[in-house]
């Protein structure tokens, strides 16, 4: 039941990325001011989403290895 948690949170992760990840090259520079928030606002979600892969990556890769040593 926890894989299945982990794999949602895999899931989660990347729509966060591939969801924000076009706003960052889509901005407009005619104001600096308004382009960094831009790029800030939609550089958040992109990060989050980065470590959300990679915590639920990590700890599923773990529970297959501790899965395969209590077989051994």
């Amino acid at each position: 039941m926890i894989r299945v948690i982990y794999i949602l949170g895999i899931i989660i992760g990347l729509y966060a990325i591939f969801n924000n990840l076009s706003y960052i090259f889509n901005v407009n520079f005619s104001d600096p001011g308004l382009a960094i928030a831009k790029i800030l606002v939609s550089l958040f979600p992109v990060i989050a989403g980065v470590v959300i892969v990679y915590v639920s990556g990590y700890n599923l890769y773990l529970s297959f290895k501790k899965k395969d040593e209590i077989k051994e």
